[in-house]
C-alpha cells in the first residue's frame, strides 16, 4: 500500500512547480500559483463565449423586397377632336355709294331672305324699303313718331319691342313675314312695299329701285 503524499506534495504535482507550505504566507502561495500556471491562450473550448473572435451572427434572411408595382398604365387618351373649321363668311362686296355699314345691314337683310325661302326678287323690295326708310342705318332713336331701326318700324302698331325692332336680323324677318302676304304684288315694288308698310310717302320706294337690285346682286355674284 503506497504511502499517500501530504496534500501540499500534490498540489505540488498538479501545478507542476514547487510546493510550498501550506503555512507559507498568502503572498508565497499566490506567487507559487502564478509561477506555475501555463502562459498559453487558453483554447477556444476553455474561453468565454464573450472573449472568442467569432464572425458575427449572419442576420436573418432579409425580408424579400416586395416586388415593384407596376404603375397602371395610364387610360388611353383621346385624340384632341380637329377644331370645327370657322365658317368665314365671304368679304362684302363694295357697293359704290354705300358704306361698310350700310352694307352690313343690307347683307342681313339678303341672308335673312335667304334663310326664310325669300326668292331675289322679294329680297330686293326689302332692300329697296329700307334704302328708303333709313338709307340703310339702323336708327335707335325715332325720327317719327315711334319709329326705329332699319325699316323704321313702329312699337306701338304691334312690330315689337324698341330692343326687337333695333336688331336687323329681327327687322328684316318680321318685314318678310308680312311681306309674304302680298307676293301678287310684287312685280309692283311699290305696292308691295306700301302694303307692308303703310307709309305716307308710298311712291318714294319705286326710286330705290334700280339701286336696291344691284346691292342684292353684289350677294350673289361670284
Amino acid at each position: 500500500m503506497a504511502a499517500i503524499a501530504p496534500m501540499h506534495q500534490a498540489a505540488a504535482d498538479l501545478s507542476g512547480g514547487a510546493a510550498t507550505s501550506p503555512n507559507a504566507p498568502a503572498a508565497e502561495r499566490g506567487n507559487a500559483v502564478s509561477r506555475g500556471t501555463a502562459r498559453t491562450a487558453p483554447s477556444s473550448a476553455e474561453m468565454p463565449v464573450h472573449d472568442l473572435d467569432l464572425p458575427a451572427t449572419p442576420p436573418a434572411a432579409a425580408a424579400k423586397a416586395p416586388a415593384a408595382t407596376q404603375a397602371p398604365a395610364p387610360a388611353p387618351t383621346k385624340a384632341p377632336a380637329k377644331a370645327r373649321a370657322r365658317h368665314t363668311p365671304p368679304p362684302l362686296p363694295h357697293i359704290a355709294g354705300l358704306d361698310h355699314y350700310q352694307v352690313e345691314n343690307a347683307q342681313t337683310i339678303v341672308n335673312v331672305g335667304r334663310e326664310m325661302g325669300i326668292d331675289e326678287r322679294g329680297q330686293i323690295i326689302a332692300v329697296a324699303t329700307a334704302l328708303q326708310e333709313s338709307r340703310l342705318y339702323n336708327l335707335y332713336v325715332a325720327v317719327d313718331h315711334d319709329s326705329l331701326g332699319l325699316f323704321q318700324q313702329r312699337p306701338s302698331t304691334g312690330w315689337g319691342t324698341p330692343a326687337e325692332i333695333t336688331t336687323p336680323s329681327y327687322a328684316a324677318r318680321a318685314f318678310y313675314t308680312r311681306l309674304l302676304d302680298t307676293t301678287a304684288d310684287w312685280g309692283c315694288l311699290t305696292c308691295a312695299a306700301q302694303r307692308v308698310q303703310g307709309s305716307a310717302f308710298p311712291y318714294a320706294y319705286a326710286a330705290q329701285e334700280w339701286l336696291a337690285t344691284q346691292i342684292v346682286g353684289a350677294f350673289y355674284s361670284d
